[in-house]
């Protein structure tokens, strides 16, 4: 694995807080009752001290969403377009959201430019596109004298809980459609990055009723779990693991809250025989490398065709070990460090145990060398390469999220199918062929929420994003999203004036 050597003046230096961040709640920033340091994963040194809200700050943050959610209910179609409109407005307006994310939590600062503040922002406009169409729907009933129609309207306080890899996007995917149906939100972020959602709030105060967006940070066992029990909740929106969903779940049974999971992947990667190479390569290694490998969507169960595997896997093998590792705020790097000494070792645990479950590790997992003195204390793993043909290695069926790919051999298309769906996952598939027919048999035989045909992670506004089996239920991104955040009333009226006397002497 090779250093970046980019010249010292194109490093960023790493984002420096105004003071310590509060949790924001009814449109004011305040202390928590304790403190947390937020480390830099490129150093693994401290760079913010963040609130750890209490018990009580939890029930006012929800108390304060219930109060406004009487207005914000109430507002125009009109209103919510424009408020969403001026917070896309107000994130593109701030210059420094790529520092700040790879600051917090290691993304390569190229990729925080160049998809997070964009996707973030269109994000906001998509909704604020969809905004008026919103409408209920007129049933016919086949009596003269009846009249039946339906409205959406919102369902209250959504407690949105986000992951820690893509901290502003996932901000966006909860609030721009729960605040677009008229709902109001408390926003949980990770621990492991929560100041840039609370410099959210802070950017975005002037564009939304107080009220309306709430933040409370803090660990989630604690700050999280008061927030999904909390029996004001209306609705529960949680992006993340599939343990912590199932906790969710529980505590969510004890007053019947609804909630959205979009959950863990093990997404397959087919490659045919008569696949772009070329392609399917650069594919293959954005599916694994993008976002350090700590991506829900990762392509990390290779299925690779025996007449190319070879070929494949040493064009993946030579252009890994050119992949340029380093600090997350260079703007040479590629694969920055991952969010937490304690996750570095659970991946590099995984590189480990296939090794010794007997799959051929080609490179990989282990430390970087030659990295600069500054960075020594930052939770750098390389980038692992694993040959399993058969796919026994815990590797090859447990979500790693990191950078490591498991490369299994196939023949048989049949076989192929069943192998990539003998998964508890269900998030995300692909397929690379030249043959359109075996493309659209495979993309209807896959077991997965989203299907690539010769691409990966192409996501536009407007594209279901969401799992099946372990990997969740509900749909984000597009306008289906509208209907997770409201419900259905019906209004049935008659309208003639002539009635059978059903009750009575006469009925």
């Amino acid at each position: 694995m090779s250093i970046p050597t980019a010249p010292a003046d194109a490093l960023q230096a790493p984002y420096v807080p105004d003071g310590p961040y509060g949790i924001f709640v009814g449109g004011e920033e305040q202390p928590g009752d304790g403190t947390f340091d937020a480390l830099n994963p490129s150093t693994g040194q401290p760079w913010a001290v963040v609130a750890e809200a209490s018990s009580a700050q939890v029930d006012a943050a929800v108390a304060t969403a219930r109060t406004a959610f009487r207005t914000w209910r109430r507002s125009t179609l009109e209103e919510r377009q424009l408020v969403l409109l001026a917070m896309a407005d107000a994130i593109e307006s701030v210059p420094d959201w790529p520092r700040l994310l790879a600051t917090e939590n290691g993304r390569p600062i190229r990729e925080a430019s160049a998809a997070d503040v964009p996707f973030a922002a269109g994000v906001f406009r998509y909704y604020a596109g969809l905004v008026r169409g919103q409408h209920g729907d007129t049933i016919a009933t086949g009596d003269p004298g009846a009249r039946v129609f339906t409205v959406r309207e919102p369902l209250g306080v959504i407690a949105a809980l986000i992951p820690w890899n893509s901290p502003l996007i996932s901000a966006a995917l909860k609030l721009a459609p729960a605040l677009a149906t008229g709902n109001t939100v408390v926003l949980k972020p990770s621990e492991f990055a929560a100041p840039s959602v609370v410099e959210l709030a802070r950017r975005t105060a002037g564009a939304v009723p107080p009220g309306v967006v709430n933040v409370l940070t803090g660990v989630g066992p604690q700050t999280g779990a008061l927030l999904v029990a909390h029996p004001e909740v209306a609705k529960i929106s949680f992006t993340g693991g599939g343990v912590t969903a199932r906790h969710i779940a529980r505590a969510a049974a004890a007053h019947l809250t609804p909630a959205l999971f979009e959950l863990g992947g093990k997404s397959a990667f087919v490659v045919c025989a008569d696949a772009d190479l070329d392609a399917a390569v650069q594919d293959a290694l954005s599916g694994i490398l993008s976002q350090n490998g700590e991506v829900c969507f990762a392509a990390s169960r290779l299925f690779v065709h025996e007449a190319v595997h070879a070929e494949f896997l040493e064009r993946m093998r030579a252009t890994i070990a050119e992949v340029r590792i380093g600090d997350a705020l260079d703007p040479a790097t590629q694969v920055g460090p991952l969010v937490s000494a304690a996750h570095r070792h659970r991946v590099r645990a995984y590189v480990e145990q296939a090794r010794a479950e007997g799959a051929n590790v080609l490179l990989g997992g282990g430390s970087p060398a030659d990295l600069a003195d500054r960075l020594t204390g930052g939770y750098y793993l390389e980038p692992a390469l694993v040959d399993d043909p058969t796919g026994r290695s815990t590797a090859a069926r447990e979500e790693i999220f990191g950078p490591v790919v498991v490369a299994q051999t196939w023949t048989d298309e049949a076989d192929v199918i069943a192998r990539a769906n003998a998964s508890e996952y269900g998030l995300a598939a692909g397929v690379w062929t030249s043959d359109l027919g075996r493309a659209h048999r495979m993309a209807d035989a896959l077991e997965a929420g989203t299907v690539w045909v010769n691409t990966w992670f192409q996501v536009p506004a407007g594209q279901p994003l969401g799992g099946v089996k372990q990997s969740g239920h509900g749909r984000e991104l597009c306008a289906e999203t509208l209907l997770e955040y409201s419900t259905q009333k019906a209004v049935s009226m008659r309208i003639d004036a002539d009635r059978p006397r059903l009750w009575g002497r006469d009925g």
